[in-house]
């Protein structure tokens, strides 16, 4: 939960004020004994700092598992040495979660609130004539009394946590949830290994402490170890089907957006960054995702801008604190990062680009996220590569070579697709032009077929510019070109049409002539014929638009002169 700067004042000043009235009236109530064995108390707080680093993960929230150790010091040694060792748990558990300066209030926070229920728990035991004499297993109020304790404990501790959580959110929590019941198993499930440990301690001193502590400790580091390995198999799994969705990609900028998408879901990301080498041999930034505005993103960086001895790095990096990383990417990755993962993209032991991820935690990843994510960004690599390649051959099947222009293949397949969206009525006109340079054989047989390949050049520059976004420009073969214009009818394609045909008429196309003994710069200007139809109102077929439009080309207008715009009548 986010706590803006005065509420964090008021915790540590309530803390500095709570806590030491708190621990004295502990103490009045157990105060230390002149006979109390201090080795014994000293192997109970190695037990709970062991049982405080080793935390047990359900349901993706780590439980330290201490209160078998804080029973059995509380039933030995009273309210106060039990008091103490909850803070010492409390400081181990999150010194590990390694906080960031912002949320350093949670110390003083969850002080306060164990010693709360050190507190309750102990007076509740005291109230009902719980003492510290040394009671034996048979001793079955002893056993009840244990039982009320550590429930007490427990339900004091789920109380003040939605206490605070209503504080700090203003929002209620929900009580008997999932964690909720996964704790309560837990916790009768530690119950009977810390009476154990009382007993035993009872009888054989401090051995017992390596006794119980040495299963239990195994008992928890095996555990860890187990879910260590099934979440490694979990994210294995999720990058695997992750890769397979990567590579099925046949575009680009797909690539890009699935590997993003993917990666938010199954990371815990706060920042993620592309780069991609461009020609000139440096990183420019291909994508990003900030969760947050960052905090220096009124200054973003250039990524074209990092030395290349910074990213220049053929090996996965692992940060697990801004000072280790701040050296290397200080005004390239956001300040209040924290964790920073980079990842070079290899091809052919070149590096072809990198993948940064930040969390604004510490040691929010391990090496098992390094090396699952350095074999997504090969995944990458390959996608990026394989979509580069499809683009280039399908911009080779579609295009003329020449006039790189849609060629005769793409017209079809958009003029099927027109029709498409004019059946479904998502266009309501669908004009074609054909369009045709009048004696363009006099052309090649005068100045040769280079000049003519000149002309078309020079034609298809001038058509993409006429026709810009207003319709769909293919070369169909030869010196012909066709335009399809949608949502345009026929009077509206007719005059289109002639302002193609006067521009055409008016420009002058520059060539050499190629079939003299000496090359020269020649000015020529030429004209086009034009033939316009129109669907639906002169057919509702695909193919019969293309016939009705060459039809008016040389029917309307190539046999009575030429240099004319000519639409269908049917």
């Amino acid at each position: 939960m986010l706590v803006d700067k005065n509420r964090r004042i008021v915790v540590w000043v309530v803390w500095a004020i709570a806590f030491p009235l708190l621990s004295w009236y502990a103490y009045v109530i157990t105060p230390f004994e002149r006979e109390m064995n201090w080795l014994g108390v000293f192997s109970f707080a190695i037990l709970l700092i062991g049982a405080s680093m080793l935390p047990i993960v359900v349901n993706n929230t780590p439980l330290s598992i201490t209160q078998w150790v804080t029973l059995a010091a509380f039933l030995n040694f009273g309210l106060f040495t039990e008091l103490i060792l909850a803070q010492i748990a409390v400081f181990v558990v999150l010194f590990r979660l390694k906080l960031p300066r912002e949320q350093w209030y949670r110390y003083p926070l969850n002080s306060t609130m164990f010693a709360f229920v050190s507190l309750i728990s102990g007076q509740f035991y005291y109230l009902l004539g719980g003492s510290h004499d040394q009671y034996t297993i048979n001793d079955f109020s002893f056993i009840t009394l244990a039982i009320g304790y550590i429930f007490v404990y427990f339900f004091a501790n789920q109380g003040l946590l939605t206490l605070f959580h209503f504080i700090f959110n203003k929002t209620k929590k929900q009580v008997f949830s999932e964690d909720f019941f996964w704790e309560l198993l837990l916790l009768i499930c530690i119950f009977p290994i810390g009476l154990i440990l009382y007993f035993l301690y009872n009888t054989m001193g401090i051995i017992s402490t390596f006794l119980i502590g040495f299963p239990v400790m195994s008992m928890l580091l095996i555990l860890n170890i187990y879910y260590n390995s099934q979440q490694m198999n979990h994210y294995l799994k999720k990058a695997v089907e992750f890769g397979h969705r990567l590579t099925e990609r046949l575009q680009e900028n797909e690539v890009l957006d699935v590997f993003i998408q993917n990666m938010i879901q199954i990371f815990p990301i706060d920042y993620l960054y592309v780069l991609q080498k461009n020609s000139e041999d440096q990183l420019e930034l291909s994508r990003k995702y900030e969760r947050e505005k960052p905090s220096n993103s009124d200054h973003p960086p250039r990524w074209d801008e990092i030395p290349k001895d910074r990213w220049r790095i053929k090996e996965a990096l692992l940060y697990k604190e801004r000072k280790e990383w701040k050296p290397i990417f200080e005004g390239y990755v956001p300040n209040d990062a924290e964790s920073v993962l980079t990842v070079p993209a290899m091809k052919n032991n070149e590096l072809t680009g990198m993948v940064i991820i930040a969390s604004t935690k510490k040691r929010m990843y391990e090496k098992f996220h390094l090396h699952i994510i350095d074999m997504l960004s090969s995944y990458l690599a390959i996608a990026l590569e394989n979509a580069r390649h499809y683009e280039k051959t399908k911009h080779q099947s579609e295009r003329c070579p020449l006039t790189h222009l849609y060629n005769a293949r793409a017209f079809t397949e958009r003029l099927d697709r027109e029709f498409h969206r004019l059946n479904g009525k998502k266009i309501h006109a669908l004009s074609l032009l054909i369009i045709d340079i009048d004696h363009f054989k006099r052309v090649n047989d005068t100045y040769g077929h280079q000049s003519g390949n000149e002309i078309l050049c020079q034609l298809a520059d001038l058509l993409r510019v006429l026709v810009g976004n207003k319709g769909f420009l293919a070369r169909y073969g030869g010196e012909e070109f066709v335009v399809l214009l949608p949502n345009l009818d026929k009077e509206r394609a007719n005059l289109f049409g002639e302002r193609i045909r006067k521009t055409i008429e008016d420009r002058t196309f520059v060539l050499f002539d190629d079939l003299s003994e000496v090359r020269r710069k020649l000015n020529v200007r030429i004209t086009v014929s034009i033939g316009v139809a129109t669907a639906p109102k002169d057919t509702d077929d695909p193919i019969t638009l293309l016939r009705y439009a060459d039809r008016a080309l040389y029917n309307g207008a190539k046999r009575v002169g030429r240099n004319r715009v000519s639409t269908y009548v049917g």
